[in-house]
């Protein structure tokens, strides 16, 4: 059994997945559509995710290979893992929330 190095690393060297930025109020040159807006930069968060999720499986046939170490590719799927994890959080609120919008009296 081959023993690999485990390199410590810090918090700040992790990198997050972007997010979701909140969304200024309209103001007189803001000529778009807020919800164009929103959707564009949930498309964008998702694309993100999907991202994350390509290096993380890139990483694992790259270790499968030796071209890298078992830290680079367990810090990788825990970041894959964290990214779908909190886009299905989100999906899910988003949903809930238009639908208790809808059913609201008017």
């Amino acid at each position: 059994m081959v023993k690999l190095p485990i390199t410590p690393i810090t918090l700040t060297q992790v990198e997050a997945p972007k997010i979701l930025q909140p969304v200024a109020a309209p103001g007189p040159a803001q000529t778009e559509n807020i919800f164009d807006e929103m959707l564009g930069k949930a498309v964008d968060a998702l694309q993100n995710v999907s991202n994350v999720e390509m290096n993380a499986n890139k990483l694992m046939d790259d270790y499968l290979a030796g071209k890298v170490e078992l830290s680079d590719v367990m810090i990788a799927t825990s970041k894959m893992t964290l990214a779908v994890q909190l886009a299905v959080t989100t999906i899910t609120s988003a949903v809930s929330t238009f639908k208790e919008i809808t059913q609201m009296p008017i």
